[in-house]
Parts: structure tokens; sequence; C-alpha cells
């Protein structure tokens, strides 16, 4: 009997990591060492006490059974008490709702808010989670574009009338993945505002809100009036070192939440108990390991900037995340030059293009490798560079 997948399912495409992944396989079982500089996966462990705060739990018998969907009143409680004292955030209970990962809640948004043919507005370049679930819901992809004369935000001007009539849902993301720009609370009262005439539902990817270099990155549900219109999702995989973890968190608008549940006890179930647990434990006491892991990281994003300023390389200049966008000269292909990168140097990155039209001519590093490695795959990058430059122009 032939199998033949849904079109939701078969019109998703295999994303560059998967193929890259195989490659770096490659060239490690020929005895190759591959600096990965294209991962999105922290390298630092999670902190120690949230650890053993999972183990304790672990053995606790009210955490064997079933969990409550939508998550334990502990937790929500540690999610309330978390939102007023980081950004003076009022929630009640009916305005969280918890989930195994940041994706799924990705994914769940467009099942309980869009129709097939209802279009949802995503960001260009973007994580290919957000199209992810626009596919599964049958919806459509509206990708408006972010560019640096910008500051890669976007110009809601120059969306169309007759797509915002059928739009539903808009995704946003700060600090964002994967050009490393921020967002301030101007922007966000714009956003509110802008949602409210059209008649939108903002989701606000907060996957890196720790980390940021210029400030404290704001929460969208700061400005006035965003939980009349939106939701924020949280996750701890990267500001905590929880990416195994598998939970993250929806804040916001009651009415989202609650079609969010819904969708939950229908299809993915509760979260293991004392994941929970280890996640109120972190929200609660967590504050002076995540101060350190901001410095660690500003520390790596300080020396490869200085390291490709130094050479002339065009970099941007990240507020945030553990990543770094850099520019190539106009004559060199993002894919091209990364697929012989990795085959003549056996260093990682990731060409922006995958992540959209306007991520072309662009290639992204990742800040979460050790000072020595970073520092090897950028004087690696700057000389391959360089030649690749001078064959180009002869």
């Amino acid at each position: 009997m032939e199998i033949i997948a849904s079109y939701r399912v078969s019109q998703r495409q295999n994303h560059f990591t998967s193929h890259q992944q195989e490659e770096i396989k490659k060239l490690n079982k020929e005895g190759k060492r591959v600096i990965n500089l294209g991962r999105g996966n922290p390298d630092q462990p999670t902190f120690q006490p949230i650890v053993e705060e999972f183990l304790k739990d672990s053995v606790k018998v009210e955490n064997q059974g079933y969990p409550p969907y939508g998550g334990k009143e502990s937790l929500k409680e540690a999610i309330i008490s978390f939102y007023k004292s980081e950004y003076d955030v009022e929630l009640s209970n009916d305005e969280v709702t918890i989930f195994s990962g940041l994706l799924v809640a990705l994914t769940a948004l467009p099942m309980v808010l869009a129709n097939p043919e209802d279009i949802v507005l995503t960001p260009n370049p973007a994580f290919f989670g957000y199209d992810a679930g626009i596919k599964m819901a049958g919806a459509v992809n509206y990708p408006f574009p972010l560019t640096i004369e910008n500051n890669f935000l976007p110009q809601y001007s120059s969306i169309p009338k007759e797509i915002l009539e059928k739009s539903k849902l808009l995704f946003l993301n700060y600090p964002n993945n994967p050009t490393g720009a921020g967002a301030n609370d101007e922007f966000f009262k714009e956003t509110v505002a802008f949602a409210k005439e059209n008649n939108l539902v903002v989701s606000h990817d907060f996957a890196y809100s720790d980390i940021s270099f210029s400030g404290k990155s704001p929460s969208f549900l700061q400005a006035p009036g965003a939980k009349e219109v939106g939701i924020e999702i949280y996750t701890l995989s990267k500001t905590f070192n929880m990416a195994g973890f598998r939970i993250a968190f929806a804040v916001g608008n009651k009415e989202v939440i609650s079609l969010l549940k819904g969708y939950i006890r229908a299809s993915v179930g509760g979260t293991f108990g004392s994941v929970q647990d280890a996640v109120t434990y972190a929200l609660l006491y967590s504050e002076k390991e995540r101060g350190q892991l901001r410095k660690l990281y500003k520390e790596r994003r300080d020396l490869v900037l200085s390291l490709l300023e130094e050479h002339n390389i065009d970099v941007i200049k990240s507020e945030g995340t553990f990543f770094i966008w850099i520019k190539l000269p106009k004559t060199i292909d993002d894919i091209t030059f990364v697929e012989e990168f990795l085959a003549k140097e056996q260093v990682a990155l990731i060409p922006c293009s995958t992540f959209g039209e306007f991520g072309k001519g662009y290639i992204r590093l990742s800040l979460v490798s050790d000072l020595k490695t970073i520092q090897l795959g950028i004087e690696k990058l700057i000389v391959f560079l360089e030649r690749r430059e001078l064959y180009d122009s002869n």
C-alpha cells in the first residue's frame, strides 16, 4: 500500500540545517574536526540548582501522574510573579498557559486562530518555526521584510490593504533571530495600534529575552493595550540553558490563552510535573546565574565584533540573542559560500537566505562555543573571505 502524506505535511520543506548536520557527520567520520558556529543549541549546562530541584521533585508521587493541562498552579503563580518583578506586567491566572517547548506554541497559534486561506503575517528573514504551523493550519504565509535600513523592524505601512483584510495573526520576535536586532517601547506601542486598527492577534516570540547587550529588552506586554491584542511566548531554552527540558509558556490575552489551552488538551497534553517544578525554581531564584550568562555571551560577541571589524568585514552589531549577522560581498552567494567553507575549512555557519528572501547575502554565526573555538573559527573565516574576494575579483 502506498502511504501518501497530507498536503499540510508534504509542503513542509526540509531545513538547511538538517542537510548540514549530515555533512558534518560525514566529515567527523573522516576524522576531521568541525567547528560548528552554526548551531543554536546553548553550550552551557543548565544552572546546577535547577538540575538539583528537578531531580528532587522527580521522585514525588504527585509528579508521576498526568500533569494538569495548562500548567501547575505553583508554576503559573511563579510566572505571574516573574513578569511583575521583571517587567512590571500584571497577569492573572487565566492569562497564562504552559507548552512543551516554543515550537509547539508557535504551531498551535495558527491552528487555533487561522482558517484555510487566512493570512498570517511573518517577518522575513525568520526562524522556520513560524511557517511550519501556518502550513499545518492550511493558512497562507505573507512575509514582510526586515531590512537594515529600518533596523530590522517591520514597516507596517508597506503591507497592502488587501492583505491586511485577510490577515488574522502577526508573528514578531525580538531580540531577533537571525539578525540580532532589538525592539523598543515605541515600536511595541506602534504594533498595538496597528493590531487594533487591523483586527490582528499579535504573537511576540520572546525566546532571547535575557540575552540583550543594549540594556534590558522590553516585553511586548509592557506596551499599553498589548493584552487586548496579543500574547507573548517565553521559553527557558536559551536564557536558562534548559533546552532539553522542553518547556515554554504563553502569557497575555485571556481569550487567546483559552484557545491555546483547548489545543493542548486535544493534542500535545501536559508537561512532566518535575520539569514544571524546576521552571518554578528557575524563574524565582536564578537572577545571579542569568546575569553571568549575559556577561558570557557579551564577551563572546565583543570578541567576534572586534576581530571582524579589524579586518573591515561588514558585521551587524548584535543587540541581543547569541547570533552575529555578517554581510557578504555582493558577488558571493551565501549558500555556496557556507557549503564551500565547511568542505574546505571544516567550519559550519548558516546561510541566511534559508531564513527567507531578505536574508540573502548574509551569514549567521552563533556564540555557543568557547572563546578559543570561536576565535579559531573567525580567523579561518577572515582568511577564507579574503581569498574568496581575491578570486572573485580576478
